[in-house]
């Protein structure tokens, strides 16, 4: 790594945050796809035209692992069996951000999910993770 001459505290750490960022991390990410909300479509319920949440849709990756018994056991009932926990780079909307919308969604090897529970967030140097736990639809 090119951060072995540098201290705690140096300079350095911004060039090993990124070494990081380009070769460790993107050898544990998957490919996922995010779908961030955008509006709603109101329809016509008198003609049976339900509405229809319109979201953007971005390539990116993450790091996906299960999330395990522990967890689920002291969330408080929040977290269940077969939820997911994703580091992403990217804020997401949440389904109770007092905006009314559904949210944004991850779509993860076919599978939609939304997220649960509350963001996590870890500062490295000058980047943000964004540690989420998904539900599959």
């Amino acid at each position: 790594m090119s951060g072995d001459n540098c201290n705690i505290f140096d300079d350095c750490d911004s060039g090993v945050i990124q070494e990081y960022l380009a070769v460790g991390k993107g050898s544990l990410e998957e490919p996922l796809v995010i779908k961030s909300y955008q509006s709603t479509s109101a329809g016509d319920p008198t003609k049976g035209i339900a509405k229809t949440f319109n979201y953007i849709i971005t390539p990116t990756t993450g790091i996906v692992t299960a999330i395990n018994q522990q967890d689920i056991v002291y969330s408080g009932g929040i977290y269940q069996l077969g939820d997911i926990r994703i580091q992403l780079t990217i804020l997401l909307k949440a389904i109770d951000d007092g905006t009314q919308s559904p949210g944004d969604r991850i779509i993860w090897r076919g599978n939609e999910y939304r997220p649960v529970g509350k963001v996590a967030t870890e500062y490295m140097g000058a980047y943000v993770l964004y540690n989420y736990v998904f539900r599959k639809i």
